[in-house]
This record gives C-alpha cells, sequence and structure tokens, in this order.
C-alpha cells in the first residue's frame, strides 16, 4: 500500500461550549467534520436530506464515546422552507459557532459532454451545487454568531478542467468566487467565511467499496482542520481562500484575495 508522511499537526482545540451545524453530516466528508467537533466537545446539528442516513450517523459515532453531543435533522436546501427551517433550529440551539456546508450533487445523467446535457439536466446540477450553497450562506449567516465562521468545503474542480462534469465544475468556480465574497463584503463586521478547497479524500464509503490510497486526505483530518478553524486556534483562522490539497503539506492558505 502507498503510504504517506504528515509534516503538519494541529493542535487540540476546545468546543464544549461551541455549537457547530454541518450541513451534509452524513456525508463522507462531513462525517469526518461532526467526529472531529464531537471529539473536541462541541453540541454537534448534523443535517441532511435523509433520515436513516442521519439515524446510521447518529449510531455509529454514538458507539464511539466522543464527548460532545450529536442531534440531527432533516434539512433541505432548496425546500421553500429552509428559512423557517433554520430559524427553528437556532431557536433551539441558539446562535451558530460554526456552519459547515459540505454539499455536492452529481446528478442522475452521470458524466456526459458539457453541451451534451439538456436544461433539465443542467438546472439540476445547478441548484444541487449552487443555488442550495447560496440558499443556504443566505439562511444561515444572520443566525452564525458575530465570533463564529462559515466554512463551505469544496473540491478541486473549482480550479482545474473536469470533463463529463462541467455543471459540477462550473458550481464549484462558482461557489468559491461566492464564498470568498461574501468574506469581503462583510470585511470582519460579521462571522468570518471561509472557502476551503480538497483534494481527494478517504472516506467510509469509499474504504467500504474498496477504495482507498493513504496518500489521501482523512476526512478527520478536514474536521480537525475546521475545529481549529471554529476554536479561532488555527493559523489560517482568519484567511479567506484556503486550500487542503496534499495530506502531507496540510492546509494552507490561497492567493491574497486583496
Amino acid at each position: 500500500m502507498n503510504t504517506t508522511t504528515d509534516t503538519w499537526t494541529t493542535d487540540p482545540a476546545d468546543l464544549s461550549r461551541s455549537t457547530v451545524v454541518v450541513i451534509g453530516g452524513s456525508g463522507g466528508v462531513g462525517e469526518g467534520v461532526v467526529r472531529a467537533a464531537l471529539a473536541a466537545g462541541a453540541t454537534v446539528v448534523a443535517t441532511g436530506r435523509d433520515e436513516r442516513r442521519l439515524g446510521e450517523l447518529a449510531e455509529r459515532l454514538g458507539a464511539l464515546g466522543l464527548a460532545g453531543t450529536l442531534h440531527t435533522r432533516v434539512l433541505d436546501a432548496m425546500a421553500a422552507t429552509l428559512d423557517a427551517d433554520v430559524t427553528a433550529m437556532a431557536d433551539e440551539f441558539g446562535a451558530f459557532d460554526g456552519v459547515v456546508v459540505s454539499v455536492a450533487s452529481w446528478g442522475e445523467q452521470g458524466r456526459k459532454p458539457a453541451l451534451a446535457l439538456d436544461d433539465d439536466e443542467w438546472q439540476q446540477l445547478l441548484d444541487g451545487n449552487l443555488t442550495s450553497v447560496f440558499r443556504l450562506f443566505r439562511a444561515f449567516l444572520p443566525v452564525t454568531a458575530r465570533t463564529g465562521v462559515l466554512v463551505q468545503l469544496n473540491g478541486m474542480s473549482a480550479d482545474i478542467p473536469f470533463p463529463g462534469s462541467a455543471a459540477v465544475a462550473l458550481s464549484a468556480a462558482a461557489t468559491k468566487s461566492l464564498t470568498v465574497t461574501l468574506a469581503a463584503e462583510l470585511g470582519g463586521r460579521g462571522p468570518r467565511v471561509v472557502q476551503l478547497v480538497l483534494g481527494v479524500v478517504r472516506t467510509r464509503a469509499r474504504q467500504l467499496a474498496g477504495i482507498d490510497d493513504a496518500r489521501w486526505i482523512d476526512a478527520t483530518q478536514i474536521g480537525d482542520h475546521v475545529v481549529g478553524l471554529v476554536a479561532g486556534t488555527s493559523p489560517l483562522s482568519t484567511e479567506p481562500l484556503q486550500y487542503f490539497t496534499d495530506r502531507a503539506e496540510g492546509p494552507r492558505p490561497g492567493p491574497s484575495m486583496r
């Protein structure tokens, strides 16, 4: 098996007085963030569209005896009730110290050349990967603590061609732009807003399918970095654009947005 040596470390952070919502928490990367936040003692609200998958997540992580407290909620970013649903969550849990957006959709069309997509397929992909992120930002920013952070997890398709998945790549580039633009618009007058671009990630689902490489980034390593951002202990806590594309190198700042 290929191996790698990590050259970076993440100092432990205490989130015992923090509340973190992970949107897409039952997904592969989202689960890593949920697990790391629980290990740091946070109250975590994991959301997703599938109640069964959320239940399985709670059962898996509950068996680990982690320090934090996990709640699950069904949440659909494209639902007409999104704003009301988010307001209800904030009424229940208070302002969020961390909001992590980890959503993506591959659609049902499979891989196709860009111009082979029909209008419905195109719109479905934009809704699942771009409009959903915009709506989540709009709903969650008002209920994020002023000292908190909103993090969008993205992929390298934000920066490079992705043949066969043009709408996914376009949406990744657009949400990257949206996130850093929102950070610039706020200009330190509200929650920090962070775009975190990721390389290939080792997830539980991939490993169960026999798809694995020790050089890939572990989902819990991403979670550990996000925990540091929420706690404000990471040296990158104030960087609006960050990359975590190389496991050995670890997280690094992106080009200056100034």
